[in-house]
């Protein structure tokens, strides 16, 4: 569940939680780091309702555990609104010999080829990794949150929708000087269809960051004191890809700024992240532009 490494030139302090329950059971048991937080207040016990939008350490375990609905039919009509500018670009198959087949390879057959039919190979099903970081610098808005965090999710869905195999690996990763939290939670395994009320407290909601994760490192045993004055800094796509080590064609779900993603119009963020997730997808899928006419169209259902 918890080790602590070197690698390159940080001290990882890394999480594997296997479910929400195993999580939040973790944060119930586990005493606070008084070494690290005893000239400080806790910021997840925060009475700053407009940075968390929970009034409560306690309120945001409970949405976590139990189901946050509150903007849940938004994220619906989002869905429905992006589906249809998710292309597929079609796939051609392999032609190649085989013994049966929908028409005779008439140089084989002379030759006394056994492989004298013409066959197409089906296209193998799509695999794309999507990796979304949980953690957001301090002045990221709770729409910044909600529009990062319903677009992915809506991605998702409609690849999946489409037959493709999407993994949706919900992390936390930051750093403060030498050392990097990153804690990773275990929501959707590859080959599990996804469950958009069981990730949408997680991926749009500010409090799973600034109240559960504010209390993991609150809890974390090597954590110096350091941490205590800021909570520590967002990592960029670059670190996360070198500690984590994914490919080069893993996505990852960074910064609302480094994606263009600014909180106010749900459709223009869409499009910054297609533009975003475009530069990682294959040309077996890419993301359409939604253009200004069809946005002012949509946008009434959504807001």
């Amino acid at each position: 569940m918890y080790r602590y490494y070197r690698k390159d030139s940080y001290d990882v302090m890394e999480y594997e939680f296997d479910s929400i329950t195993e999580f939040i059971n973790y944060l119930d048991d586990t005493p606070t780091n008084i070494e690290a937080w005893s000239d400080y207040c806790l910021e997840s016990c925060s009475k700053n309702y407009e940075f968390c939008r929970t009034h409560s350490l306690q309120e945001a375990k409970d949405l976590c555990k139990y189901g946050y609905h509150e903007e849940f039919n938004r994220l619906v009509e989002l869905k429905f609104t992006l589906e249809k500018y998710i292309k597929e670009s079609h796939m051609r198959r392999r032609q190649h010999n085989y013994y049966v087949g929908y028409a005779p390879d008439v140089k084989s057959y002379l030759e006394g080829n056994p492989l004298s039919m013409l066959n197409k190979q089906n296209p193998k099903r799509n695999h794309i990794d999507i990796y979304y970081n949980v953690a957001v610098l301090c002045s990221v808005t709770k729409s910044q949150v909600f529009h990062r965090g319903a677009i992915t999710l809506s991605v998702v869905e409609a690849l999946e929708s489409m037959g493709f195999s999407v993994g949706l690996h919900v992390f936390s990763m930051s750093y403060d000087y030498s050392q990097i939290h990153y804690a990773k939670f275990h929501l959707k395994r590859d080959n599990e269809r996804m469950n958009i009320q069981k990730l949408f407290f997680p991926l749009c909601h500010p409090s799973f960051l600034r109240r559960l994760i504010f209390r993991l490192r609150e809890v974390t045993p090597d954590i110096n004191s350091n941490w205590a004055q800021d909570y520590g800094c967002t990592v960029d796509d670059y670190t996360i890809r070198r500690i984590i080590d994914l490919k080069d064609n893993d996505i990852v779900i960074c910064q609302p700024s480094e994606m263009g993603v600014g909180g106010y119009d749900i459709l223009e963020d869409a499009n910054h992240m297609f533009n975003y997730i475009n530069n990682f997808t294959s040309d077996s899928i890419q993301f359409s532009h939604i253009e200004r006419e069809e946005r002012q169209k949509q946008k009434q259902l959504i807001s």
